[in-house]
C-alpha cells in the first residue's frame, strides 16, 4: 500500500526544508538550535511535538538529545508517514489531533508546539491539551508580527515560500498576554521572527 499523499500545506512545509537558499537554512537551523537550548533548560527524559509535521523539528532535537525519549503527533497521515520514514530511527510518531491527543495525562516531561498555534481556530483549547499530557513544562512559538508577515510577502514575491495559512497573528505583547493567560509560570523571549514560551506546570 503506498503511503498517504501530500497536501498542499504540507508541500509548502516540506518546501520550507528543501529550499536551496542559504539564508533560509540559516534560519531554520538557528531557530532550531534556540528550541533546542530552552528543551534542555527544562532537562526533559521525555518529550512530545505536538503538531510534529514531517518531523524534521523533531529529528533535530532527537539528533541533539539522544537519550531523551522523543515523540511526535500530528493530524495529517501524509506528515506522519514521512516523519516515519526519515525520521522514525530515532522519533516515534502517530497521528492525533492537538485538540484531542492520544496519551494519558502527565505523559511527557515537555510538550513542544512549534508554528501550529497559529493556524488554530481555537488556540485556546489546544494549549489546554498540550498542558494535560504535560508532567513539567510547555514549550510554545508562533511567529512574531508584523515581521514575520512582512518576511514571508518578501518571500513570497522572490518565490521562496507561499501563504502560510495564518488564522492568528501574535506581536511579543500580545503573545505575552496570551500565554499568561494560560500558565501561571511562563517565560517568554523572541529568537529571529519568532516568540517563545517555556511554561512550568
Amino acid at each position: 500500500m503506498s503511503a498517504p499523499s501530500i497536501s498542499a500545506h504540507e508541500s509548502r512545509n516540506l518546501a520550507r526544508y528543501a529550499t536551496k537558499s542559504r539564508l533560509y537554512q540559516w534560519h531554520t537551523h538557528a531557530f532550531h538550535e534556540r528550541i533546542v537550548e530552552w528543551v534542555r533548560r527544562a532537562a526533559p527524559a521525555s518529550i512530545l511535538d505536538a503538531g510534529c509535521g514531517e518531523g524534521f523539528g523533531t529529528g533535530f532535537i532527537a539528533e541533539r538529545m539522544p537519550s531523551a525519549r522523543m515523540e511526535g503527533v500530528d493530524v495529517s497521515p501524509g506528515a506522519i508517514a514521512y516523519a516515519k520514514e526519515h525520521f522514525g530511527q530515532r522519533v516515534d510518531y502517530q497521528v492525533g489531533s492537538v485538540y484531542e491527543l492520544p496519551y494519558e495525562d502527565d505523559s511527557f516531561d515537555l510538550v513542544l508546539c512549534s508554528e501550529v498555534l497559529e493556524h488554530l481556530d481555537r488556540p485556546e483549547d489546544a494549549v489546554r491539551e498540550i498542558s494535560r499530557v504535560a508532567r513539567r513544562h510547555v514549550l510554545l512559538t508562533v511567529p512574531l508580527e508584523p515581521y514575520f508577515d512582512a518576511l514571508n510577502r518578501v518571500g513570497r514575491a522572490v518565490g521562496v515560500g507561499g501563504d502560510p495559512g495564518h488564522v492568528n497573528f501574535w506581536t511579543r505583547t500580545g503573545w505575552t498576554e496570551f500565554v499568561g493567560r494560560q500558565f501561571g509560570r511562563v517565560e517568554t523571549d523572541t529568537k529571529l521572527i519568532y516568540n517563545l514560551a517555556l511554561a512550568t506546570l
